[in-house]
């Protein structure tokens, strides 16, 4: 299982090919095998430990909001605990947070 969920929040998109045609999309996103394009403004939630690849095929730059939130399976005293573990890997300097 994963600890998080990830929301995707698209702010800048560029224009892709509009021909209607989901299978050639400029810019987007799969997760699984389900393709959906990117809309500014529109926010995506998936959970990224499935297969999944975005891209842009364009000359124009993408900006999306990258927010990491607790897994809803996870329970309180299982974040507590997850907490703790990389708290703990920080201080040996196993993990490097910046």
């Amino acid at each position: 299982m994963n600890f998080r969920i990830r929301l995707h929040l698209p702010l800048i998109v560029p224009d892709g090919d509009d021909d209607g045609d989901d299978s050639q999309l400029a810019c987007g996103i799969r997760v699984g095998s389900v393709e959906r394009p990117w809309i500014t403004g529109r926010a995506m939630l998936l959970d990224d430990s499935y297969n999944h690849q975005v891209w842009n095929n364009t000359n124009t730059t993408r900006v999306l909001l990258l927010v990491d939130l607790w897994h809803p399976d996870i329970t309180a005293l299982e974040r507590r605990d997850i907490v703790a573990l990389f708290e703990h890997a920080k201080e040996k300097g196993w993990w490097n947070a910046k």
